[in-house]
């Protein structure tokens, strides 16, 4: 090794016993900490309730000071300590370690000159942040200019964001970007114009509420969803016409409502809410993203950041935990897929199915109709009835033919239905969940 390891050896071994001596001295001190702050709040709340100069207050204060003092003297005696290592071990050149050495024997010598003194009631209190008893009125004031109607861009932003829900389309398409660098409005007399009813409510006479609401209170968000969801443009037919999309392909007038897919939660959430399993408790903590195919809670009470997500709601564009005010949409073949694949979807066909027949016993066409209206929320047409009926005689035929070696159901739809027939139904109610309806606002 020669003279070169033998002192990198003893380096390390003196940094090491350095190490223990420090460790030794952090229990105690700990520990001492702890009791001074125990006896010091004790003191404090005696104080609080005005009982200050009181035997019980005297002896809690008395305790505390003594406390503090033994504190001092730990924790002077491991800056002491910590500075002799640092003399040992060379200091960076701005710190000058003779100097603090001296300081740290000449804070030990006080604290221990202090612990001898009598005992006394005079602890130091835990610092406490004060606030003024008046606020400056910088907030509300921050506020006032926010809301002043010589400043619509805040109504306007907020009318937007609204509309956009409604919709799927917003106003100002830049829903972030009100700014040069943003996309003009499509309407911008009407986004003016219920930026204005939002602010001030003057223009309709709002319908009397049965909570009570100020018919002329303006900043209403409740107000402005009744005038756009009763409005004729947000009930007008999503079905196109051939003359209008010939004039308007793009439907900037607003003459049909777009149809839009469903939000990654809400169409988790229709699965469990079609088949009667959806649980519509209110409030408690967030649940583990792993159970989301498992526990019928509503989506939006599952864990979700950005490393953990629900892979179902990802595949449908879940929110993007970087974003908060346009969700991006995409149509990706993964999508179908997941919805036909998913044992979340399958178990819940199966479930309906179960339930459905029961209701409605061999009758098929009473079948096709309720499970239209139960998953669709429409009636079928003619052609459809037919064809399901079809189709559930056809499967109920294949099924049959296998001999009876398909395996039984249970109460939890994890498995499919021995019956023939049942399983048929199944079948069909399964196609349905995975129809384009079913996860389109139409």
């Amino acid at each position: 090794e020669g003279p070169l390891g033998a002192a990198a050896r003893l380096a390390a071994a003196r940094k090491a016993l350095d190490a223990l001596a420090l460790a030794e001295l952090d229990m105690p001190l700990a520990e001492i900490r702890h009791a001074a702050l125990v006896a010091a709040i004790k003191a404090e709340k005696l104080e609080d309730a005005g009982q200050k100069d009181t035997e019980e207050w005297k002896a809690a204060a008395t305790e505390a000071a003594s406390l503090q003092r033994q504190q001092a003297v730990l924790e002077a005696r491991r800056n002491l300590l910590a500075a002799r290592q640092g003399v040992l071990r060379a200091m960076p050149p701005k710190v000058d370690p003779v100097k603090q050495l001296a300081d740290a024997e000449k804070a030990l010598a006080k604290a221990e000159e202090s612990a001898k003194q009598p005992p006394t009631t005079a602890y130091t209190k835990r610092p406490v942040t004060t606030y003024p008893a008046r606020s400056t009125g910088r907030r509300l004031a921050f506020a006032r200019w926010l809301t002043d109607r010589a400043n619509p861009l805040t109504a306007r932003v907020a009318v937007n964001h609204i509309w956009l829900r409604h919709f799927g389309q917003a106003i100002v398409p830049t829903v972030a970007d009100f700014g040069r660098n943003g996309r003009p409005p499509s309407h911008p007399a009407l986004l003016d114009w219920l930026a204005a009813e939002f602010m001030d409510p003057l223009t309709l006479p709002s319908p009397p509420s049965d909570e009570g609401e100020d018919r002329g209170r303006g900043w209403t968000m409740k107000r402005l969803h009744r005038l756009i969801v009763t409005s004729s443009t947000y009930r007008m037919d999503s079905t196109p016409a051939e003359a209008n999309l010939a004039i308007d392909r793009d439907n900037q007038f607003l003459w049909r409502v777009a149809p839009r897919r469903l939000e990654a939660e809400a169409v988790r959430d229709c699965i469990f809410y079609v088949a009667g399993k959806l649980d519509p408790t209110m409030g408690g903590p967030d649940i583990d993203h792993n159970q989301g195919l498992t526990v019928p809670r509503r989506s939006i009470y599952f864990r979700h950041a950005q490393e953990k997500q629900m892979e179902f709601l990802k595949l449908f564009d879940a929110a993007a935990v970087t974003e908060c005010y346009h969700r991006k949409e995409s149509i990706m073949p993964q999508q179908s897929l997941a919805l036909f694949n998913s044992e979340l979807t399958r178990r819940h066909a199966r479930l309906l199915a179960h339930e459905l027949a029961a209701q409605t016993g061999d009758d098929l066409t009473a079948f096709t109709t309720a499970a239209f209206e139960r998953v669709l929320a429409r009636r079928p047409t003619a052609a459809e009835t037919a064809e399901c009926v079809a189709f559930l005689k056809e499967q109920a035929e294949r099924y049959g033919g296998a001999n009876g070696q398909l395996s039984g159901a249970d109460q939890e739809g994890k498995a499919p239905a021995s019956d023939p027939a049942l399983r048929a139904r199944e079948g069909l109610v399964h196609v349905l969940m995975n129809h384009h309806e079913f996860v389109t606002v139409r």
